[in-house]
């Protein structure tokens, strides 16, 4: 543990030299970023089908990806580094806690030059008090993590710890939301006894505020918009890989419901399925996918840091129906968005409720519905909008 705080740190002080020099030599693309792999199950909560082994592979995976993410400069941190199994709550706890302990670090500094160092104090014992919650669901998660975090789940649980909450509410502070990044690596299968070998593809599942089945526990997650972004860049490219895209989840597992940082868990395919299974027993075709992996996170945090200093959904964003704009905002000034911005996420909108699709604008039949959910609009005809979903595209009125 002290080895990967000190690696943490020394990340963040190269992060505090590049934000307060003027001019300085060029660094890596990913220098200061911290990208936390969480390697899913472990001995004792593998999934095991046809001589493939979840943890294993994933494992791998995010040893693939570590290696080039360490590369571009990155900092790399691992919640489960062998193959034993880590309990959710302590996966979690160690999410929160590595983004406490940066922030802390970067208040000390801070100290050193700050005009008000009476309100950098009191920021700084907070955290202290925080980080030595969050160490006794690491060092006892049986005594502490029902306490403190909503363990074993429970859909109608209406009070969350209020200190708690506030490890929570540290994930507005930007040196969180623009340079840490959790990714959960796990492959799918489908239920038993009568298993369906033809399902395949990937999902990434995010945290939304509009989860009736949270909706009494935690609903301020600030970063709805940007892990959507990362979800719909990270499918496009496990798509490419030979993984076909299947859908974007709102869903509350823990291991993203409970963090305060950026945070998206990944089903890697299916390995209830033949080609899935042989894609993921395949280390050349894991080597692709890492490098997928990588790409895509050097993209979304290029995107998300250049619109740093500006409202990242546009501002200007209608409000169609029963469709809302993500973090929506009256203010009448308008900021011209980075064009990188406007292709991945002007056209994201957050759906409110039950919405009826269609294939085609003239069909007076849905062919299915879609739950709130964020969803990626690929065009506007008249009164109808086209979106992403997991049937392909599909037509919606608003």
């Amino acid at each position: 543990m002290k080895k990967v705080l000190v690696v943490l740190i020394a990340a963040f002080a190269v992060f505090i030299i590049t934000v307060q020099a003027a001019s300085y030599e060029e660094v890596l693309p990913l220098q200061g970023r911290v990208v936390i792999l969480d390697a899913g199950h472990g001995l004792g909560a593998d999934n095991i089908f046809s001589g493939y082994s979840e943890q294993r592979r994933m494992l791998f995976l995010a040893r693939e990806i570590q290696a080039e993410l360490e590369a571009r400069g990155a900092t790399v941190l691992f919640t489960r580094e062998n193959e034993a199994d880590v309990l959710l709550p302590v996966r979690a706890a160690l999410t929160n806690k590595w983004a406490l302990q940066a922030l802390r670090d970067v208040r000390v500094a801070e100290m050193t030059y700050s005009l008000h160092p009476p309100h950098l104090q009191d920021e700084i014992r907070e955290i202290d008090r925080l980080l030595e919650l969050i160490d006794r669901i690491i060092y006892d998660a049986e005594t502490y993590a029902p306490i403190y975090t909503n363990t074993p789940f429970c859909a109608y649980h209406t009070v969350i710890h209020p200190d708690w909450q506030r490890v929570l509410e540290f994930q507005n502070d930007p040196l969180i939301r623009y340079n840490f990044l959790k990714i959960s690596l796990h492959s799918n299968a489908t239920p038993g006894p009568a298993i369906n070998t033809n399902i395949h593809g990937a999902d990434v599942f995010m945290s939304t505020n509009n989860n009736p089945r949270v909706a009494n526990y935690f609903t301020n997650y600030s970063h709805v918009d940007i892990t959507y972004l990362f979800s719909d860049m990270l499918l496009s490219g496990i798509n490419s890989a030979g993984i076909q895209r299947r859908e974007i989840i709102p869903h509350h597992w823990f291991v993203i419901r409970e963090t305060n940082v950026p945070a998206v868990l990944v089903e890697n395919g299916f390995h209830t399925n033949s080609r899935d299974r042989a894609n993921l027993m395949n280390d050349a075709f894991m080597t692709r996918l890492a490098a997928v992996y990588v790409q895509t996170i050097e993209e979304y945090f290029s995107i998300i840091n250049e619109s740093a200093t500006i409202n990242i959904m546009p501002i200007n964003t209608h409000m169609y129906g029963n469709a809302e704009p993500i973090n929506g905002n009256e203010t009448k000034e308008e900021p011209t968005p980075d064009p990188a911005i406007a292709a991945y996420i002007s056209r994201i909108i957050n759906l409110t409720s039950e919405t009826l699709m269609y294939t085609n604008i003239d069909d007076a039949t849905p062919v299915a519905s879609i739950a709130p959910q964020p969803v990626r609009v690929l065009g506007i005809h008249g009164e109808w909008a086209l979106i992403n979903t997991w049937l392909g595209p599909k037509w919606i009125m608003f």
